[in-house]
């Protein structure tokens, strides 16, 4: 069973896609290490203050999956670095 969830994602104290960068950077590592799941930028490279980013995870409960994913996105919003503006979960 696999669970997917997509994350929009702003930056409002960037002003440059290299801090972008690095905040999103050290967020994707930290969810890698803490959650073991697979997460990346999918969409919005280019732009500075905004970032998408799908997350996977496999297992075989629905209910496990679904409380990973969760705390992915509630890990997301980082008041002062990113603030997460919308969420959709797949599992």
């Amino acid at each position: 069973m696999i669970g997917e969830a997509r994350l929009e994602l702003h930056f409002p104290s960037c002003h440059s896609l290299k801090e972008k960068r690095g905040i999103l950077k050290r967020f994707l590592a930290h969810v890698r290490q803490t959650y073991g799941v697979a997460i990346a930028e999918i969409d919005d490279q280019d732009k500075w203050q905004m970032a998408v980013v799908q997350v996977a995870a496999v297992g075989n409960e629905r209910a496990h999956l679904h409380r990973i994913i969760t705390k992915v996105i509630d890990d997301a919003d980082r008041p002062g670095e990113m603030i997460l503006t919308n969420s959709e979960i797949f599992v």
